[in-house]
């Protein structure tokens, strides 16, 4: 794919010129005005040099994407059009490449006309680059939207900390709730990330950052796995409107590895598509990984010389949460500690989500593991009377009654390089902070 051409403003279909120009990134305000599209953009799978944009236009044409360095957008390039059509349900994925690395770039859809009218513009979007030297940079992830908890207030706050990246971990709709009117198909599916994806705070943080997602159950079904008969529809639709790039030949492939700088290198784990049924007998059978993905962490993680290596599982991996967490697969998670500890594997922070409350954990090993969410669901306090009485008996941080998310800030010239962890609520609150450094937590 072409990286685009710089635009020449009275060639680009005679009309831009006539249109305002929307400087910065976009507000909730913004973004419901923005004409010809139904929601905000957002930028996904960042890298050093390029980028997806996202975009869902109100129907089918063909949309290009703008964009630069300057906020106005005075000076841009413009890729080349692509058409827009029912058979993605009007979403699009359009890569930009050849970006300059950790530089801030601003972008916005363009509706190519039809007949007699001119383009139309969308909100501008902003994303930034990773850079190809050490430097600071903060992320930020979560998990667990569901539309009935709306509005995500608490995705205002994490905007506000103006995060590089942020990481969603799954649940990013709940498909099977309400029960009593859930529709497991394809359509379904659509139909609830287009009802989360009109959460204002949602939209104004997707066009300020760039994001990264994974699923997790309720992309779904609660609790599926491998066996799932709705498996390929609940992944179609996930991709359609969470893009990712994996690299691989296969499209269904949802792990990867992404790197912010030399300092910090993230492993996004797909804990969902290629795990064994929950009733099977825990042993070297069972697995959450299967044996390609896992095959390609042990490499990718024993590979790595950042840091922190921060390892993405949409469900906790440390402790006794449940047989559809890494507890009921204790057999392979026994298998990956050992090779953490054979290959003396140090920097690893796991970052998961799933169990509705934020938790600082010791992983064992000099490893931490950090547990954010709900951005929008039921926390787990209020899901079960006896969770605060079984969470305080650890002596660990736990946060069971508010929406949360969590928020890291990487210090590469530290020394050592050193992580700050900080969990943040709706209110803006930040309840509680760890600083890890690198060779032990």
């Amino acid at each position: 794919m072409s990286e685009g051409r710089p635009l020449d403003r009275r060639a680009f279909l005679g009309e831009l010129l006539g249109a305002a120009a929307l400087s910065g990134c976009a507000t909730p305000e913004g973004l419901r005005g923005a004409r010809g599209f139904a929601f905000g953009p957002a930028a996904a799978e960042v890298t050093a040099t390029s980028a997806l944009i996202w975009l869902r236009p109100s129907g089918a044409g063909r949309v290009a994407v703008e964009y630069g360095t300057d906020p106005a957008l005075a000076v841009a390039r413009v890729t080349p059009p692509v058409d827009v059509t029912a058979e993605t349900d009007y979403t699009v994925a359009v890569p930009l490449t050849g970006l300059a690395p950790g530089r801030e770039h601003f972008y916005r859809g363009v509706l190519l006309p039809e007949g007699s009218g001119g383009p139309r513009r969308g909100a501008v979007g902003r994303f930034r680059t990773a850079p190809e030297d050490a430097r600071e940079f903060t992320f930020g992830w979560s998990a667990d939207m569901e539309a009935g908890s709306q509005p995500f207030t608490v995705l205002a706050r994490a905007a506000e900390h103006d995060p590089h990246v942020f990481l969603m971990l799954g649940d990013t709709i709940y498909a099977d709730i309400p029960r009593a009117r859930a529709d497991l198909s394809l359509g379904g599916y659509r139909a609830k990330h287009r009802e989360n994806r009109q959460d204002p705070h949602l939209q104004a943080l997707l066009a300020r950052t760039s994001v990264v997602a994974i699923w997790d159950d309720h992309e779904v079904e609660n609790d599926f796995d491998r066996d799932h008969p709705k498996l390929a529809e609940g992944l179609r639709a996930f991709g359609e409107y969470w893009p990712v790039r994996t690299h691989a030949p296969d499209s269904r492939v949802l792990y990867r590895r992404f790197a912010w700088g030399p300092a910090a290198d993230f492993f996004v784990l797909d804990c969902r598509q290629y795990r064994s049924p929950q009733a099977e007998a825990d042993g070297p059978a069972k697995t959450m990984l299967g044996a390609a993905q896992k095959a390609w962490f042990k490499d990718a993680l024993a590979a790595s010389r950042a840091p922190f290596k921060f390892v993405v599982t949409s469900v906790p991996f440390t402790g006794a949460w449940g047989p559809d967490r890494w507890d009921g697969y204790a057999t392979e998670r026994a298998e990956l500690q050992r090779f953490f500890a054979d290959r003396r594997i140090t920097g690893i922070v796991l970052l998961s989500g799933d169990v509705h409350l934020a938790m600082d954990i010791d992983a064992g090993g000099g490893h931490r593991e950090f547990i954010a969410g709900p951005i929008g669901a039921w926390p787990a306090c209020r899901i079960r009377p006896d969770a605060r009485r079984l969470l305080a008996a650890s002596r660990r941080f736990f946060l069971c009654d508010a929406f949360n998310i969590g928020l890291v800030t990487v210090r590469p010239a530290a020394s050592p390089p050193e992580a700050e962890v900080r969990f943040v609520d709706a209110a803006g609150t930040v309840r509680h902070r760890a600083v890890l450094r690198a060779g032990g937590a």
